[in-house]
């Protein structure tokens, strides 16, 4: 009941922000669209701005993770402000600091999803796929590629999580083994799906089948 009540305020608080932002955005007074999203940090998670950007992503989880059942609608939160602030940034014409929001953005958006295995609202997938967009002429760093390995399993994008598990696996040999797992995981699905996620069952057993080899 607890989760149910503080979702369905949350929603209603955004709601209600988002579209004060909206029209300040409108006005161009950007200043007063930050000091809103200040206010709601404040108000449902008793944290402010200042301290929310002085930690790094990780820590945000931590922090959050402290009620676990609270861990998604709370990163889904922080990653809305993220978002927010970083389309506030692009209209002040600040796009490097806009990708770097954007990043936290999207690594909270999927973190919220990765740690409980729900979304928070309709639109939740949405978000992280406007995103994604946003950020697909910057080269993300490994932690947020993880991530988005995470992410396009989840969603059933089984190309798109191969690719980037080859691109991670050039980076950080530690994701070989979450590889294979990957890989024997799809094994178990039917070839429907599979077919969906444009990746047919003999592509994953190439896939194993190199890791395997990489492996040994």
């Amino acid at each position: 009941m607890l989760t149910r009540d503080y979702i369905m305020r949350m929603i209603d608080t955004l709601i209600r922000v988002l579209e004060k932002i909206f029209f300040l955005k409108e006005a161009k007074n950007y200043p007063e669209a930050l000091k809103e999203l200040d206010s709601l940090t404040k108000e449902l998670l008793g944290m402010d701005s200042m301290f929310i950007h002085s930690l790094s992503d990780s820590q945000l989880v931590q922090i959050v993770d402290r009620e676990g059942n609270l861990l998604a609608p709370k990163c889904y939160l922080i990653g809305v402000v993220f978002k927010e602030e970083a389309e506030i940034f692009m209209l002040q014409g600040n796009r490097e600091g806009a990708a770097k929001l954007y990043m936290r953005s999207l690594y909270m958006f999927i973190a919220g999803v990765e740690n409980s295995g729900v979304t928070v609202e309709k639109d939740h997938l949405k978000k992280i796929d406007d995103v994604i967009d946003k950020l697909s002429e910057y080269e993300l760093p490994a932690d947020i590629s993880g991530k988005l390995f995470f992410y396009y399993e989840f969603t059933g994008r089984f190309d798109k999580a191969e690719d980037i598990l080859f691109n991670l696996i050039d980076v950080d040999n530690a994701y070989l083994d979450r590889g294979i797992v990957f890989f024997k995981r799809l094994l178990q699905k039917s070839d429907k799906e599979l077919g969906a996620g444009n990746l047919p069952r003999n592509e994953v057993e190439e896939g194993l089948a190199d890791l395997m080899n990489m492996k040994n």
